[in-house]
């Protein structure tokens, strides 16, 4: 049975998006657990012997026992189907859209209004995470709210190159956040929820990599009439212009956590912006490789259970698109790593349109209330601190992320008619 938030919004102008549900061909699940189950794990070294847990000298990445104890779950417990059959309840869809680079398939999830006054909202993920982070959130919705009384179009797309996202030429062309952020705006475009044709215009919402996509749709294109952010990138020089302005407690935690995770956990982002050939090619020829990469990312933070991660890295491997998204990796790690912002769109840009901030204390590359009242002196509308949570905020905290965002629609839609 087709869900009630599956009925498209009128004013489509163009080929509306097919209908989608998800389902891996077995043979790939079967080669995938064959691969996992007779995967190698390294002897045991120092470095594998000890990792984050044993304190903060020891930031050394995943450890044997993590790994070994991963790899029996992943090939004996963890259930895939199960995980894909949740999934496929919330609507999702595919459609084609072109840009000034290149033409791109794009997956999305949605739950979609009745409501002539709906809110169009789209959420940008991040690395390594998917859209699977927002589903907590979607489900939310859906309890709270009927396709009738939910004020909003949740769009919620796999980010161009990412997950079940591609393009025509893609192994001919490297596109980058500017590029990205065009597909997007032109997917809600498709959707009518452009300027054109009388729509009027979305709100753009992102962290990690999807706050610099959000950032490139805010200060690029006019169909974005709002942003919100739960993290933003930076260049070391940005950072510096407000280093004097005051801090409360929690900030200067996370702030000193930021430049603990660039010192001694960073190292990734150096691979994948300057060599991601090479780890494209070793991590999608072994699911263990790829495991112990993204999985120790994910331990090391908030409290991520194995399934989640396994569910993060599963979705990658399967989509075989991790070596696709690492053009966010060629954009990001010269602006943070090296100060150089060329390939990186600034949300600094961002002064005429409402900007909110969800502020999260185990956040590594969070803002400080302070610093954004000082760069947004005029168009800063909500900024909420909370006390628990860190980089993947709708995974950490999906009821106090809702909040946050329904909160700042509302003020948003007494400054903007859409």
């Amino acid at each position: 049975m087709a869900s009630p938030f599956a009925i498209l919004p009128p004013g489509i102008p163009g080929p509306p998006p097919a209908p989608f549900a998800l389902h891996i061909p077995e043979p790939s699940l079967t080669q995938l657990t064959a691969l996992v189950q007779h995967g190698v794990i390294a002897t045991p070294s120092y470095y594998t012997t000890h990792n984050f847990t044993d304190g903060p000298d020891f930031l050394f990445g995943a450890s044997h026992s993590w790994l070994s104890s991963a790899q029996s779950y992943w090939s004996q417990n963890f259930n895939w189907r199960g995980h894909e059959s949740y999934w496929n309840t919330i609507p999702q869809y595919t459609i084609n859209v072109t840009t000034t680079v290149d033409t791109f398939s794009l997956h999305f999830a949605a739950l979609f209004s009745q409501n002539k006054d709906a809110v169009p909202v789209i959420f940008s993920h991040g690395w390594p995470s998917s859209w699977i982070d927002f589903i907590p959130m979607l489900e939310l919705l859906k309890t709270k709210y009927t396709p009738e009384t939910l004020p909003y179009h949740v769009v919620v797309p796999s980010i161009p190159d990412y997950g079940l996202s591609s393009r025509e030429n893609v192994t001919e062309k490297e596109i980058g956040f500017l590029d990205a952020a065009e597909a997007l705006n032109e997917l809600m475009k498709a959707l009518g929820f452009g300027l054109e044709n009388g729509g009027g215009g979305y709100i753009a919402q992102g962290g990690d990599v999807g706050s610099g996509i959000t950032a490139a749709l805010g200060g690029n294109f006019e169909d974005c009439q709002a942003v919100h952010f739960n993290n933003l990138l930076l260049t070391p020089s940005e950072k510096a212009a407000v280093a004097d302005l005051p801090l409360t407690e929690a900030e200067n935690v996370s702030v000193t956590t930021g430049e603990e995770f660039l010192y001694g956990a960073s190292g990734y982002m150096l691979e994948q912006g300057t060599k991601p050939g090479t780890i494209s090619l070793v991590l999608e020829s072994n699911p263990l490789a790829m495991l112990a990469w993204i999985g120790s990312i994910y331990a090391e933070g908030f409290a991520y259970t194995l399934d989640h991660i396994l569910q993060q890295v599963s979705w990658y491997w399967l989509t075989k698109s991790y070596g696709r998204g690492l053009w966010a990796y060629r954009g990001a790690w010269a602006a943070i790593l090296r100060d150089d912002p060329r390939k990186l769109p600034s949300p600094l840009k961002i002064t005429n349109k409402p900007l909110g901030y969800s502020f999260y204390p185990q956040e590594v590359i969070g803002a400080a209330k302070s610093w954004l009242e000082h760069w947004f002196p005029e168009n800063l509308v909500l900024f909420r601190a909370h006390e628990q949570g860190g980089h993947f905020a709708a995974v950490d905290d999906p009821e106090g992320f809702l909040k946050d965002i329904e909160d700042f629609v509302a003020i948003v839609k007494e400054k903007i008619k859409f």
